[in-house]
């Protein structure tokens, strides 16, 4: 799978678990089908960040997911768009110059967050980030 390919894969899980979606998946669900741990090693920030200034709808998709969420693990996006973080974590808190920044990090923290919450004890995902 290309690197291209890879990043829109991983942008639409946001729309694939949407409650505003048919499709409404799991996030399990949603990371399998996509093969999560095949490609995020393949993936990093900037070239996320890149296929979101060429598709800003996905700000948008990614905006609703966080608000959609029912949990307090894994990460949210803030209405504002720029600023992600963890729930009662005010030390985890980022604020980024675009949205397109704060959507492409947070997007690998949040996926990243909860698939490796589904992993077997001391076992974990490996990846490249590039910054």
């Amino acid at each position: 799978m290309s690197s291209e390919s890879a990043s829109l894969a991983i942008l639409g899980i946001g729309h694939l678990c949407s409650i505003r979606s048919a499709e409404g998946l799991s996030l399990r669900d949603a990371l399998a089908r996509v093969k999560y741990a095949q490609v995020r090693p393949e993936l990093n920030v900037n070239e996320l960040r890149e296929v979101i200034a060429r598709q800003p709808t996905l700000v948008d998709e990614w905006y609703l997911y966080s608000a959609d969420k029912r949990t307090t693990g894994g990460w949210y996006l803030s209405a504002n768009l720029c600023e992600i973080g963890q729930v009662g974590n005010s030390d985890s808190v980022e604020r980024f110059p675009t949205a397109q920044e704060a959507v492409a990090e947070y997007v690998l923290r949040e996926l990243d967050f909860w698939f490796e919450c589904g992993l077997p004890p001391n076992k974990s995902l490996e990846r490249t980030r590039a910054r």
